[in-house]
Order: structure tokens, then sequence, then C-alpha cells
């Protein structure tokens, strides 16, 4: 059925949009990891043929999706229970994969205020949770990579430089002291984090991304945290104030060199004797 609807999807283009709904449904039925991997894997086709057109269409789908991933995807899965079956945890992964991918489809085509409908928003702390974690510390660096993105674009849809016309409150706040704190700084901070490997340092680019789309929406507010955080990380008061005449400039790459000395500075003077996790 999934591959038929693939094909009429292709073919038929937006003629085909008020039928798939009651598959949709159909297909849901099923929740094992590699039927709900395919079933993403369709909805990801969907979204990126008809993009803002797939907004009702989300809308029905997303809380049964998200109810059936939070079941499929807990951590109990992954520590327990199909640890010893090497394809049902490959499975796993690759539904995972595809879970990070839907949502990072869904704030690039502009269906992020599907998150925010009465029908979705049940779900949306533990979204954001899972999207905060694997970001700061998913052994996938391309995972983290995604999940950065998926933020960033979170942010230009649902903040504007005033936050009284925030679309979600609170949001502003926990990108501020979580995410910031936690991936733009904490993660880089770890030694865990290799600035020579090719996944990580296209992961620092979006990092770096990450904090001017942060500083350009939420001005003073991000800088005076952000920079009270690296203070807090022992970084030299000097290093600090350069920081913030580095953010407020205009060439990114002087921007993400400058900052990988500071986290490489930071990391000296810090001996090993302290690790974030």
């Amino acid at each position: 059925i999934i591959s038929f609807l693939h094909r009429m999807v292709e073919i038929l283009g937006i003629s085909v949009l008020p039928c798939i709904p009651i598959a949709l449904r159909q297909l849901l039925v099923d929740n094992e990891a590699k039927d709900m991997s395919e079933f993403l894997y369709l909805i990801n086709q969907i979204i990126c043929k008809f993009k803002s057109s797939a907004n009702a269409l989300l809308e029905d789908v997303f809380p049964a999706i998200a109810s059936h991933l939070s079941v499929i995807l807990s951590h109990d899965a992954f520590s327990n229970g199909f640890a010893s079956n090497t394809e049902e945890m490959r499975e796993l992964q690759e539904l995972e994969k595809r879970f990070y991918a839907f949502l990072l489809h869904i704030a690039t085509h502009d269906l992020s205020t599907v998150l925010l409908t009465p029908s979705c928003r049940h779900y949306l702390e533990n979204i954001m949770q899972l999207l905060l974690i694997t970001s700061c510390s998913h052994k996938e660096i391309s995972h983290r990579k995604t999940c950065v993105q998926t933020f960033v674009n979170l942010i230009k849809d649902w903040c504007s430089s005033s936050e009284i016309e925030d679309k979600l409150p609170g949001f502003r706040v926990f990108m501020i002291e979580k995410f910031a704190t936690g991936c733009c700084l904490q993660s880089v901070l770890d030694k865990s984090f290799n600035f020579r490997d090719g996944i990580s340092i296209a992961l620092f680019g979006e990092i770096m991304m990450a904090q001017k789309v942060m500083y350009e929406r939420f001005g003073e507010n991000f800088v005076v945290n952000f920079v009270t955080k690296l203070r807090e990380a022992h970084c030299p008061p000097d290093l600090a104030e350069q920081y913030y005449q580095k953010l407020q400039g205009n060439d990114i790459k002087a921007f993400k060199s400058f900052y990988e000395s500071l986290v490489m500075k930071i990391r000296q003077q810090q001996n090993g004797s302290l690790v974030f996790r």
C-alpha cells in the first residue's frame, strides 16, 4: 500500500491530497518500528511535495504519529528490549533518524504552526525535550545536526524581535537558558566534541548559525545570559567581550574560527577537571 501511495503522490500531485488521510489512518494501525519508519518516509515525501498545502493532513495525523513514537522510541526500547537483536535495533535507529528528519521537514516547509494546534500541542513539551537532549549529546552527530537545524527554523518561525509577538510563550526562555547553554556551550566544551571530524565540524557550523539567529531574535537577553555562562565556564573576560563583538559582526567564518579558539582556550584552562555532560 505504501509503495502505491508513493507513486500516487509523485504522479497525481496535489489532486491526490484529499484522498490520503483515510489511507494514512489505516496505515497507523501498525505500530512496529519498521512499519512506522516506512510511514514516516511517506509522510516526509508528502511534506516535501506539498509543503504548506499538507497542513490539514499533518494536523490530522500528527497526534497519532507522536503517540506511537513515544512508545516505540522510548528509552527502554533502546536500552533493554532490543539490545540483543541487531535487526530490530537497526530498525529502531532508522526510525529515529526518520523521525528527526520529519521534525526538520515540518520546521522548514512552513508547517511548524501544526505543532501549536490544540491536538498537537499536548506532545510539544516532550518533543522539545527530545530535540534538546539529542542536539546536546546524541552519539550520532548527524542527528544532533538535524535537531539544531530544526531549532533554528523554529526560532525563525515562532519568534520575532518582540517577545510579545512570540507564537509559543516560554519557547524563547527555553532556547536561551536550555538550548544555548546546553548545546552551544556545554556540548562543545566536552572533550568528546572532535574539531577534526568532518561531521562534527558541520554540526559546529550549525551551532554557530543558531547563535546568530538567537542574537537576531532574542537580542540582549541571549547575549547577557550566554556571556554569563561563558564566564562561569572560566572564559577569560577579554574573550567574553570579544565574543560579543564577533557575534555582532557579519563575518560568520571569523565568528566560527574565533569561537573554536575560545572553546579550546576554556578547555585548556579546565585542565580536564570539568567535563560537561
